[in-house]
């Protein structure tokens, strides 16, 4: 791995899970934003993942991040938008 790149864990949630068809992966990212890593699943898994992803927050740790230049760390939890109480 080159030193310019991080290594992120993610894990998906809801209808991400259906997106992607599967429930946690690992990305290279040498971008390591949320910006970078929704572009990497859209990369990754088509358009269809690629839109939810756009929409969707990421917690990293107890950090709700939805701004595309917030960086992130090396594991986090990708949020689709939830309906309801």
């Amino acid at each position: 791995m080159a030193e310019d790149t991080s290594t992120v864990a993610v894990n998906y949630f809801a209808a991400l899970v259906d997106a992607v068809g599967c429930e946690r992966e690992q990305f290279t990212l040498a971008d390591p934003t949320v910006g970078g890593l929704r572009r990497a699943i859209g990369w990754r898994h088509g358009d269809r993942a690629g839109e939810l992803a756009a929409h969707c927050s990421v917690l990293d740790g107890d950090r709700l991040l939805r701004a595309d230049t917030e960086v992130i760390g090396s594991q986090v939890d990708v949020l689709p938008p939830f309906a309801g109480g």
